[in-house]
């Protein structure tokens, strides 16, 4: 059985995967025969002291890799790694998304809890179906035009004032935008395809905007001045709550003169 070996202890790959998590790594370096597991499909490197990635540039079949809770600042070394599908970078310190450009088989990138202000360098990831880019200190929805194929946009727990920039996302089933800054329900008129919006706790106080989303199935309006309001649908008053999607979109529709999406 291959096996990899760290401060004298041996790892093995089991069914094509490796796991290092937990174990206080500081240095890849220090773990020998990694750059001889040419056919390993899964690395999990999650929860250790990792500053930087390096020394993966073997490991071309690589297909999943977690490298969460580390003290990665940059995103480097993974140019190689294009068979990468699953790709974890949450609870790092990264403050710049770069280095991606080559993982064109991405299909879930997660760089939740880390110091990104801007979403860039995501251009090339047309494969991309899952996207978690929440707590960051993202202030304006941008840089996702390429990302047609993106079903779970997560961007909670940001700065963000306004919804924009999600017109190509036409594939979207779930957009996750509480405690935010956002005011009005907005320039969503194209995601025809959206099933569960999640708006709870920013600063939305009046419903509208949601008349084209006829498949939206949740609504999460918790914490917003609008929540508990109630609204006349079909000649009976309804309280707005975070599993009336469909009466509030009738409610949308009724008023789309008045009050256009």
């Amino acid at each position: 059985m291959a096996y990899v070996k760290y401060r004298g202890t041996k790892y093995p790959i089991r069914d094509g995967r490796l796991d290092l998590s937990n174990l206080g790594i500081e240095n890849m370096n220090d773990i020998s025969g990694l750059k001889n597991l040419d056919d390993l499909r899964e690395l999990d490197l999650s929860n250790n002291q990792l500053s930087e990635i390096n020394g993966l540039d073997s490991l071309t079949r690589l297909e999943n890799l977690n490298l969460r809770l580390n003290k990665i600042r940059e995103i480097q070394g993974l140019e190689g790694l294009t068979h990468l599908k699953h790709l974890y970078l949450y609870n790092n310190q990264i403050s710049e998304i770069r280095g991606l450009e080559s993982l064109v088989n991405l299909e879930e990138l997660n760089l939740f809890d880390n110091q990104i202000p801007k979403i860039k360098g995501l251009e090339t990831l047309t494969t991309l179906q899952k996207l978690y880019l929440g707590s960051n200190r993202i202030k304006i929805i941008e840089g996702l035009d390429a990302l047609r194929n993106v079903r779970f946009l997560n961007l909670e727990k940001n700065f963000i004032t306004e919804l924009q920039g999600l017109t190509t996302l036409t594939r979207l089933v779930l957009l996750a935008m509480k405690r935010n800054s956002i005011r009005a329900i907005a320039n969503l008129e194209h995601l025809r395809q959206l099933k569960r919006l999640e708006l709870a706790f920013n600063q939305i106080t009046e419903i509208k905007g949601l008349a084209r989303l006829e498949n939206l199935q949740m609504i999460d309006l918790r914490g917003n001045p609008v929540y508990e309001k109630e609204l006349k649908v079909n000649n009976k008053l309804i309280k707005v709550k975070f599993w009336d999607a469909q009466e509030l979109v009738s409610y949308c529709k009724k008023n789309l003169d008045s009050n256009p999406p």
